[in-house]
């Protein structure tokens, strides 16, 4: 840290000098443009609570400084030209936790997504906002605010941004099997066309319309840790890369990042060759 940004920890509280120091290490990012061919980067969002922890704070604080970290990584990956971005913050298994901390990222979820900022950010670079997931169990004002900048983004084509958020791999198969099924009663969809283009099943899926996965982003996996995908994605992933990052979500910087994903690209892929 710079006698600067120690002099700003000593004016704020310790919560905002944290947040204003992940700005700050995400203000500048490395120079780099992606290959055509990479097309979506998914990130799993890691590490938050314990980043806090080890910081002092209550764990809570650490949802706000991921925040700062998913604004830094967006206006990261406009510079290096990915077009395709999703973050899950929240799974169908986080209701699991105390009434307390559900209250408080909800809370916080609704006053991020319904800020003008937010809307201002995606209309100005032209990126259409997808929510991934449940609606039915997320508090209203989640609700409203996703369904507004949905609707408020939607005919945008250049960047897209998904947030998964009450997010699960077996619940997005659980839906998707359902809305097959619908369409099958309805004469839609046959056993022919889905045997002959099994790709049919993605466009049931949360990511319909979208590419898949080039390369999933995990945070939060010491050394050690075996890892693990938590279900994330499981057919949209099948032939992603997977990269499992000891560092805790609202430590990763810029330069980690980008590292990560050049590696990937350097590496030849060599899918049923």
């Amino acid at each position: 840290m710079t006698a600067a940004q120690g002099a700003e920890w000593g004016s704020k509280t310790n919560l905002e000098a944290w947040v204003s120091d992940i700005e700050l290490t995400w203000r500048d990012t490395p120079e780099f443009k992606v290959p055509d061919s990479f097309k979506h980067l998914a990130i799993i969002c890691d590490g938050n609570r314990r980043a806090a922890v080890g910081k002092g704070l209550k764990p809570y604080d650490g949802h706000r400084a991921g925040i700062e970290v998913i604004k830094g990584i967006m206006k990261a990956s406009r510079n290096w030209g990915i077009r395709h971005l999703t973050f899950w913050t929240w799974s169908t298994e986080n209701w699991k936790r105390d009434e307390e901390q559900v209250g408080f990222v909800m809370g916080l979820a609704a006053k991020h997504l319904a800020d003008s900022e937010s809307l201002r950010t995606l209309v100005e670079n032209r990126t259409k906002f997808t929510h991934l997931g449940r609606k039915d169990r997320l508090f209203q004002g989640v609700v409203m605010a996703i369904d507004s900048l949905e609707r408020n983004t939607a005919g945008f084509n250049d960047r897209f941004v998904n947030l998964a958020l009450d997010y699960g791999g077996l619940d997005e198969l659980a839906r998707a099997v359902v809305k097959m099924f619908e369409d099958t009663k309805r004469g839609k969809l046959n056993d022919s066309d889905l045997l002959s283009n099994p790709e049919i099943i993605l466009h049931y899926l949360d990511t319909s319309g979208q590419p898949i996965p080039d390369l999933v982003v995990r945070t939060g996996t010491p050394a050690g840790e075996i890892p693990h995908t938590s279900g994330f994605m499981p057919l949209q992933t099948g032939y992603a890369g997977w990269v499992f990052l000891p560092q805790l979500f609202p430590d990763l910087k810029p330069g980690e990042l980008l590292g990560t994903i050049q590696e990937f690209i350097a590496y030849e892929r060599r899918i049923g060759k």
